[in-house]
């Protein structure tokens, strides 16, 4: 395009050479107009070509985001799905417990027994996916459409809060288990048979009421974190898959 533009500054100069009317000061001025029309039109020309080659490498950019966004957020559904399936066997187990008191007489040993059955810890909620936390903290989500940046946004709100709710109950039940602990239930289960007179003088068998209390309490509570958590990451998923089919639209155009 330039060598363009300098041939016809050639001609323009040839012409105003053989030029017998024009004056000295003419061809002049004519030779700073053209000048000054090839150093402008050359401007906007290196602008234009540096703007679509910005533009090119933002695109590019977006669209590796894009890509590794969808790969995170299916990442967090199928995080989300293996939790599920984990907590609803947990939940399982504590109803088949729950079913043993609609069986008959029990006395204070076999629920013990019943209850001791049943799984502790092993709640807790970790996203490894970060892509979003990424793009808040650079200042790169600007590079999204604001309907994706909305969607994206959100959905790290109702990630953290899930994660919040459920790990602060996890913590909660961390501190019960300590309780239960404290009370004996772990010599009892594991070395009373062994040691009969520390066990005796230590009076553990006095403790197993409470330590039977504590355990209801604990599983209880564990159950009812469990089903907010479950609900939690099915309206997770659904939030996962609505942000993927925005990003794919976005991604395909």
């Amino acid at each position: 395009m330039i060598k363009f533009f300098r041939i016809i500054r050639q001609r323009l100069l040839s012409e105003a050479k053989t030029s017998k009317s024009s004056s000295q000061t003419g061809r002049y001025f004519k030779y700073a107009i053209g000048e000054i029309v090839l150093v402008v039109i050359g401007i906007l020309i290196a602008l234009s070509i540096n703007n679509w080659n910005e533009n090119r490498k933002t695109e590019e950019k977006r669209k590796i985001y894009y890509r590794q966004l969808l790969v995170d957020l299916k990442t967090d559904k199928d995080y989300c799905k293996n939790r599920i399936d984990n907590f609803e066997a947990i939940l399982k187990k504590y109803a088949e417990y729950e079913k043993e008191f609609q069986k008959g007489a029990l006395n204070l040993e076999t629920s013990l027994e019943n209850i001791s059955q049943l799984q502790i810890g092993g709640i807790n909620l970790f996203f490894k996916t970060n892509t979003i936390k990424t793009l808040i903290s650079t200042g790169d989500i600007s590079l999204f459409p604001q309907n994706i940046n909305n969607s994206l946004t959100n959905y790290l709100d109702f990630q953290k809060e899930l994660i919040s709710g459920n790990n602060t109950n996890a913590a909660t039940m961390i501190d019960m288990i300590g309780q239960i602990t404290m009370s004996g239930y772990s010599y009892y289960r594991k070395r009373i048979d062994s040691q009969p007179e520390l066990s005796e003088e230590l009076n553990i068998r006095a403790n197993i009421p409470k330590i039977f209390l504590q355990l209801e309490a604990y599983h209880s509570w564990k159950a009812t974190t469990l089903k907010t958590s479950i609900k939690n990451m099915n309206d997770l998923i659904i939030s996962a898959d609505s942000t993927i089919t925005i990003v794919n639209n976005e991604l395909n155009k």
